[in-house]
């Protein structure tokens, strides 16, 4: 898989989770920070690294599954629609990974 296309995944997946961030939080006034941005930037890069991994070795197919079952076990115990939320963003970020990078 070239490079050129996990980091084209990588900043896909970036903008996905800044959205995502921008979204939880614009009930609360505040800009984000340096750290957060970097947070943000390494868990997309975990993820997109993971999706890589996926598709080029197991992954024929059913590519929402391992997504799903990650962001089910990061959020574990699931007591609101919060955790719910949170399992769809990973799962969607998933999705973009299925769209980008396969050949």
């Amino acid at each position: 898989m070239a490079l050129g296309r996990i980091l084209l995944a990588w900043m896909a997946v970036a903008a996905w989770l800044l959205g995502w961030w921008w979204a939880e939080r614009r009930k609360r006034a505040g800009r984000l920070r340096r750290r957060e941005m970097g947070d943000v930037a390494g868990e997309a890069l975990l993820v997109t690294l993971f999706g890589a991994l996926w598709f080029a070795s197991l992954g024929a197919g059913a590519w929402w599954l391992p997504f799903l079952l990650v962001g089910a076990i990061r959020e574990w115990p699931i007591r609101s629609i919060r955790g719910g939320l949170r399992i769809f963003r990973l799962l969607a970020a998933g999705g973009l990974l299925a769209w980008v990078l396969p050949a």
